[in-house]
Parts: structure tokens; C-alpha cells; sequence
């Protein structure tokens, strides 16, 4: 049975926008259990439930964020590539931090404060909450490398990405 809801979604730069959606209550709940959102207003933020988020989660969010903002990687391969590079610098980790250096989040930002103006976008600790990190990590990823094959490809010559 289909029913009219509105759902909160992430759009590029952190901005929550409001969409109304014709489709099954199912995959709203996921949706909406996955990015944490509450509320039905424009001021709908992810709410801090993401920051219990699992790494299935958190691959989740990554594949809705790659869906409908990086059309051109939406493809088995791209996600792959991004999968394999965020599994071994964090294992999707969104809580994960590198002693060593101080790299944090999922894609290991270092320093980690290079993230915090996607928290502010997002309206969240950036150092707790997934969405902030993979928004930040698919953007440094398309500035620098261009797409997560590339990206992947120079994380296995050593030294990072």
C-alpha cells in the first residue's frame, strides 16, 4: 500500500531539503532509520541516533549519498573501490581514530578538524556523526582523485590517499 509521506534527505553540501514521496512506508522507515532524521520540516537536521549507526549503516548512507549526488560513481565498481578504502583506513567506522597521527572518521581525515565544516552543515559533531564524515570524504575524494577507483588505486601504493 503506498501512502504520501515526507522524508528529510541530505542534499551535496550538507543542506536537509524536503521532498514529498509517493512510495511504500517501508523504505522510509529504512531511510529515515538509517540517516537518523526526524521531523518533517525544513529544519530537519540528522538527528545524533546516526551516531549509534552500524559500518552497514554508515555503507548505507554512503550509497544514498553517492545515488543522488554523485550519479557519475553510481556503479558496483565505484562502490567497491570506495568500500575497500574505507574498510582498511576505518572498517566504516564513523567513532575510529588513528593514535598515531590523529586521522579520524571514516575516510580518516587528518587532521580530523578539515571535517568540522561539514558538522556544521549537517548541524552535528563531525568527530560522532557519519553523515558529515562520508559527505566530507566523497567530496575529497571527487576533488582529489576524481572518483573512489582512483582514490583506491593510490591508497594501494602506500602512504595514504
Amino acid at each position: 500500500m503506498s501512502v504520501h509521506q515526507l522524508s528529510c534527505y541530505p542534499a551535496r553540501g550538507g543542506y536537509w531539503m524536503i521532498r514529498r514521496l509517493r512510495i511504500s512506508f517501508a523504505p522510509i522507515a529504512m531511510l529515515l532509520a538509517i540517516s537518523g532524521c526526524v521531523g518533517t520540516t525544513s529544519e530537519a537536521k540528522p538527528t545524533l541516533h546516526a551516531t549509534s549507526n552500524t559500518p552497514a549503516q554508515n555503507k548505507e548512507i554512503a550509497r544514498y549519498l553517492i545515488r543522488t549526488e554523485y550519479s557519475e560513481w553510481d556503479d558496483a565498481q565505484q562502490f567497491q573501490c570506495l568500500d575497500s578504502l574505507w574498510q582498511a583506513e576505518s572498517h566504516w567506522n564513523h567513532r575510529a581514530r588513528n593514535k598515531r597521527t590523529g586521522a579520524c572518521g571514516i575516510p580518516q581525515s587528518y587532521p580530523c578538524n578539515k571535517m568540522s565544516d561539514a558538522g556544521k552543515a549537517y548541524g552535528v559533531d563531525h568527530r560522532k556523526n557519519p553523515w558529515p564524515q562520508i559527505a566530507w570524504g566523497l567530496q575529497y575524494v571527487e576533488k582529489r582523485y576524481g572518483t573512489p577507483c582512483a582514490a583506491w588505486k593510490r591508497f594501494q601504493r602506500g602512504g595514504g590517499y
